[in-house]
C-alpha cells in the first residue's frame, strides 16, 4: 500500500510539471496516477528497503538517455546502408541484472535501437543479432546496464 501510495504521489507530481495545473488536467492526471500505481506498484517496486524515489529519477533520466540513443543509431545505420559497410553477426552480451524486469527492459532497450536486434535474455547474456560487430560487444549495453541496474536491482 505505501509503494502505491508512493508511486502515485511521484507519477502525479510528475503528469502536473508537465501538464500545468488546469483543473482538467489535474483531475485526469489524478485519475491516471492512480490507475497506474494500484496496477503497477507490485511490479515497479518489489524490494523493500530501496529507494523509490531515487529509482523513479533514475527512470526519467533513462527516458532521455534512450531516444538520445535512438537519434545516434538510425543515423549510424542509415550511413551503413548507404555505404554498405556492415559486419552483421550474433553476440552474447554479458549483463549484471538478476530481476527479470532488469533483463525485459535492458533486451527491450537493445531491440528498439537500431541496428541491434535482441534474440534471447538469459541471466548474465543477452544474444544479440548486430548490424555492425567489428566494435566492442559491450558498447551495445553500455549505459543501459547501469541506468537500468539502478531503477531494478
Amino acid at each position: 500500500m505505501k509503494a502505491a501510495v508512493l508511486l502515485f504521489a511521484l507519477l502525479w507530481s510528475f503528469w502536473v510539471v508537465i501538464n500545468g495545473y488546469a483543473f482538467e488536467e489535474l483531475v485526469t492526471g489524478f485519475i491516471v496516477s492512480l490507475v497506474i500505481a494500484v496496477v503497477f506498484a507490485g511490479f515497479f517496486i518489489q524490494k523493500a528497503g530501496k529507494n523509490y524515489a531515487k529509482r523513479f529519477v533514475y527512470m526519467l533520466a533513462y527516458i532521455p538517455y534512450y531516444i538520445w540513443q535512438e537519434v545516434l543509431c538510425v543515423s549510424d545505420v542509415t550511413k551503413r546502408i548507404i555505404t554498405g559497410r556492415i559486419n552483421p553477426a550474433i553476440v552474447e552480451v554479458p549483463h549484471p541484472h538478476k530481476s527479470e524486469w532488469g533483463i525485459t527492459m535492458l533486451s527491450n532497450s537493445i531491440t528498439m535501437t537500431p541496428g541491434t536486434l535482441a534474440l534471447e535474455a538469459r541471466p548474465g547474456k543477452v544474444y544479440v543479432h548486430w548490424l555492425n560487430a567489428s566494435g566492442d560487444k559491450k558498447q551495445i549495453a553500455g549505459v543501459f546496464d547501469r541506468l537500468l541496474t539502478k531503477i531494478w536491482d
